[in-house]
């Protein structure tokens, strides 16, 4: 059922940059960093690169065969009538297939792809006008300077401990009519109106395994610390900056598989490229969680193995959705303003709001 093909060019990853600090679970590379400060439960290395081009081409279809959202508002900010030369940086580049496609689309553009750990690209696929430099994006974005028109920062929020810090840094770097690109995603399942779906208790008709994997796995990456997948405050957020204005956000529900009626052709392979890439995820976010030890090693392989067999077959309890949010702001001409104060999660913004709540008692 799930099309295992990867559509679009293909782009070979001979693995990551030697420099890299990682180390080795079960064949699979992971920061070391993240071994003592889970921020993130997904492998870096050549399979999870090629995973996140699938993930890239999915996005890409979903847009419209676009690889950004408001694409008059990105275009124009890398309008060949500038001033000087434009300049993009890819925050949290992962296999790097954004900013490559980015540096060829615009070729007049300078292109940087930025994370703790870098994609290892054959020479000849990489334009001379993409680059790759390591930087974390919680320690180091003092370290770019305010040269840049757009700024894209695509599903990292959950490794980025405050969105309101990044989003003022990231106006300090823009220039005047330069884009931010926000993009993010939650694996828990919601239903048709975006309501995440409640867990059910095994022996319960509707128990579902992936939504308990899940449960694991951000109890595991959430379970400390002020909330980070604050997505569904961005109006908020990025609204109340005032370097930002033109804000645009855009949610879609994506559904696990192609369980609905009446499906479009387009509609269709939007599913199925959803279901296999969730299959891959699930896979390796598994490792992760095997990695950290806290759980008997039966209870996330079961978890595991339901849940693909879950998104494989998609019985009545998957009949469900992904939600994605896409935004982008512009800078303001005005000078940067630094931020003030923290942003302050709203009152009653609870566990339900950016984790998976547990199950009622």
């Amino acid at each position: 059922m799930s099309d295992t093909s990867t559509p679009g060019p293909a782009r070979a990853h001979t693995g990551i940059d030697p420099r890299s600090d990682v180390q080795v679970f079960e064949n699979r590379t992971f920061p070391k960093q993240w071994q003592e400060a889970p921020m993130y439960s997904l492998p870096t290395d050549a399979k999870e690169h090629n995973r996140l081009d699938y993930q890239h081409e999915m996005i890409k279809h979903l847009l419209g065969d676009s690889i950004y959202p408001n694409p008059d508002v990105v275009k124009n900010a890398l309008s060949l009538d500038a001033d000087s030369t434009p300049n993009i940086v890819d925050i949290g580049t992962g296999s790097g297939v954004w900013a490559i496609e980015m540096a060829e689309q615009f070729p007049h553009a300078n292109v940087l792809g930025c994370d703790i750990v870098l994609p290892n690209h054959p020479s000849d696929a990489v334009p001379s006008n993409c680059r790759f430099e390591f930087l974390d994006v919680n320690k180091d974005m003092n370290k770019l300077q305010p040269i840049f028109n757009v700024v894209h920062w695509r599903l990292v929020e959950p490794a980025t401990s405050d969105s309101d810090h990044f989003f003022y840094d990231v106006a300090r770097i823009l220039r005047p009519g330069g884009v931010l690109i926000a993009i993010a995603a939650n694996p828990r399942l919601v239903d048709e109106t975006g309501a995440v779906i409640p867990l059910k208790p095994q022996g319960d008709p509707e128990y579902c395994h992936f939504q308990h994997f899940n449960k694991r796995i951000y109890d595991y990456l959430f379970a400390e610390g002020a909330p980070r997948m604050v997505h569904s405050l961005w109006n908020q957020i990025l609204g109340s900056n005032p370097n930002f204005k033109e804000l645009k956000v855009q949610e879609f529900l994506i559904p696990t598989g192609p369980w609905e009626t009446e499906l479009t052709d387009e509609r269709r392979k939007l599913a199925e490229m959803m279901n296999e890439n969730s299959l891959r995820a699930i896979r390796s976010r598994a490792v992760g969680l095997r990695s950290q030890g806290k759980w008997p090693l039966d209870e996330i392989n079961a978890l595991e193995e339901g849940s693909l067999k879950e998104y494989r077959e998609l019985p009545p309890c998957m009949h469900a959705y992904s939600k994605w949010v896409f935004a982008t702001a512009v800078r303001t001409d005005a000078p940067w303003s630094a931020r003030t104060k923290p942003w302050e999660i709203p009152e009653g913004f609870g566990p339900e709001d950016h984790i998976i709540p547990p199950l009622a008692p």
